[in-house]
């Protein structure tokens, strides 16, 4: 009788937030932290340096000197100064540099993961301002931290929009207190780090606020902290080429929102005038704020979390996104989860939000946001740059089409909108759903999906075959079509097996609907060792092409030759691949072969061979 107690007490405890919850999450954060950082954190910490020197009003220009151009403002650059005082002193670290080493990457991505776990006390106090209680404020709390876009965004990417973050936070946790003062401060500091903040902002002073006077005086207080910034370095070339970047062109990140538009026939000359989604779907929120008028604090709690889902499917639903941005959605979908009448189905939502995310950022991010923060982490010294060169990412879970996973992922965000409109919410805030194992699945699960094949890919760089000819930074192309005969790369073998050919493609910005065959043959017999035929409709500039070619017996110091051709021939298809004009050939032997002739120049390509 007693042991049945036990074991229904350990069942009951379990369906709890637990201290093997606690364990987990420090258990993966850690190997996150130290295994993992994308480089975009190297540029914005080696900025700050130029602070630490001493050049305040001219930090733009000095650090320009160094060939880094910092493209934020100031309070970006100032909080990273002041947190990286001891690796200045130190003597770690002494000009602004991106070069940083790896202990100077591990402390400045220390600073927002600090942060990080601080927004967890902020978000707590929020659902206790909500009322919810504080076993579920709890819960609710450890679901947003371990939701597994925001892990991935703050442990493997190791982003710093959790300053902004923080910030917008702390001024709807004011919000919520009614302290009006406090809510405009956090949310002023917050634009000043970023301008998406401005995007939460005037939707809940428009919901709160009607008398049209408040409403200008309170975006005109939460401008000042962003225009003294302004005013210290509008004198400064630098800051006005690289961190004022608000503009319609989309390549600028602040330009992205002119992406997604909507022609309607305006046109002068050559230009078009079409209509941005992203500013219209952003108006209309507004409008909805300012003419939804709540009577109670529960119905501006159901409004408030609505407005900023809303948001958040406008500005990442309908523009171009970076991984990391999305961290600013996840505690009002996670929030507004908590107060829904179904908790649990959202929870299992995020599993497959994660995997289509996932999915398409290896793909469309390529050695960038995938094994390749492999380099910057405690690996760093083992993979000496050479990641992804045998096996990435993209080769073992790559396999949907990106449009399908971006249009999942578009969806997933809209789903997050529309079904967080007041009436589906809870009557209780406080009334707790049981779906601590989703939460825990989607946590653990989600996290797996990013690290597992990652360290997949830091395994096979480590084992088997290695590079034994390697050609890289093709300069120029040849474009197969154009060509009469095939192009051949011959190159002299270093081994006794080959098991991988690897070369990118340039597709010359359009679609090209034919198939490359590459065949591997013996120069002397030109006996076919391998062949293989890869459509290339789907591909992009760059795209990475890899054979596994599986076991192939080769002889040492024997000539093999890689065949390129494209079938159809007659096409008017421009796939083209990489030459390298530059680099001196070495072998006579090794010069690639065009229009059945020697050229002084080799096809951008690496061979693996033991």
């Amino acid at each position: 009788m007693r042991e049945k107690k036990k074991t229904v007490g350990f069942f009951k405890t379990w369906k709890e937030l637990c201290f093997w919850d606690y364990l987990i999450f420090l258990i993966l954060a850690g190997i996150c932290f130290l295994s993992f950082q994308q480089n975009d954190l190297l540029h914005t910490a080696g900025c700050s340096y130029g602070y630490l020197n001493g050049h305040i009003l001219d930090f733009y220009d000095y650090c320009g000197e160094f060939e880094i151009h910092p493209s934020y403002m100031p309070s970006m650059y100032l909080l990273f100064a002041i947190w990286n005082i001891p690796i200045r002193i130190l003597g770690i670290v002494t000009v602004p540099t991106e070069n940083l080493p790896l202990i100077a990457i591990m402390w400045a991505k220390l600073l927002p993961c600090i942060l990080y776990m601080i927004s967890g006390f902020v978000i707590y106090g929020i659902c206790m301002e909500i009322g919810m209680g504080r076993k579920k404020s709890k819960l609710c709390t450890y679901a947003s931290l371990t939701m597994p876009i925001g892990f991935y965004a703050q442990f493997i990417f190791g982003q710093y929009d959790i300053f902004m973050v923080l910030c917008i936070l702390l001024g709807v946790y004011f919000y919520l207190k009614n302290k009006d003062f406090y809510f405009i401060f956090w949310f002023a500091i917050a634009i000043t780090f970023k301008y998406s903040a401005l995007l939460i902002f005037l939707p809940l002073l428009l919901l709160k606020t009607k008398n049209v006077w408040k409403i200008i005086l309170s975006c005109v207080a939460a401008a000042v902290p962003y225009g003294i910034e302004f005013l210290l370095y509008i004198g400064s070339k630098a800051f006005s080429n690289y961190a004022f970047g608000i503009g319609s062109s989309g390549d600028n990140p602040t330009g992205y929102i002119f992406n997604a538009t909507l022609f309607t026939g305006f046109q002068l000359g050559t230009v078009q005038f079409s209509v941005s989604l992203v500013i219209m779907g952003f108006g209309i929120i507004c409008a909805l704020a300012y003419f939804t008028r709540v009577k109670e604090k529960k119905e501006l709690i159901k409004w408030m979390l609505y407005l900023c889902c809303l948001v958040s499917f406008v500005l990442f639903g309908l523009a171009k996104w970076h991984p990391q941005w999305l961290l600013m959605a996840v505690p009002f979908w996670v929030i507004s989860a908590f107060i829904h009448r179904d908790t649990k189905i959202f929870m299992i939502i995020d599993i497959l939000f994660m995997m289509f995310f996932t999915i398409f950022n290896v793909m469309m991010i390529p050695n960038n946001v995938d094994q390749a923060m492999f380099n910057h982490g405690i690996f760093a010294g083992m993979v000496n740059g050479e990641i992804g060169t045998k096996l990435t990412m993209g080769n073992l879970i790559g396999k949907l089409d990106p449009m399908i996973c971006l249009s999942m992922i578009s969806m997933i965000m809209l789903v997050y909108a529309l079904f967080k409109h007041p009436k589906y919410c809870a009557e209780s805030f406080a009334l707790q759903e049981n779906c601590m194992g989703w939460i825990r699945t989607r946590f653990v699960v989600g996290v797996a999906m990013f690290v597992v094949p990652a360290f997949l890919c830091l395994y096979a760089s480590q084992v088997g075959t290695q590079p034994t000819y390697e050609v890289k930074s093709g300069t120029s192309g040849v474009i197969l079509s154009e060509q009469e005969d095939s192009v051949v790369q011959p190159f002299i073998s270093q081994g006794s097996i080959l098991d991988q050919i690897q070369f990118p493609v340039m597709t010359n910005g359009r679609a090209n609907n034919v198939d490359l065959v590459v065949t591997l043959r013996e120069q002397s017999t030109g006996k076919e060792l391998y062949t293989e035929s890869f459509n290339a409709s789907g591909w992009w500039d760059g795209k990475l092409i890899q054979l596994f070619t599986g076991e192939i017996p080769t002889e040492k110091d024997e000539v093999y030759e890689v065949v390129f051709k494209i079938e159809p021939r007659e096409t008017e298809s421009k796939l083209a691949l990489y030459l390298n004009t530059v680099t001196p050939i070495e072998h006579d032997k090794e010069k690639s072969v065009i229009e059945g002739e020697k050229n002084d120049s080799q096809v951008q390509m690496i061979v693996y061979q033991k």
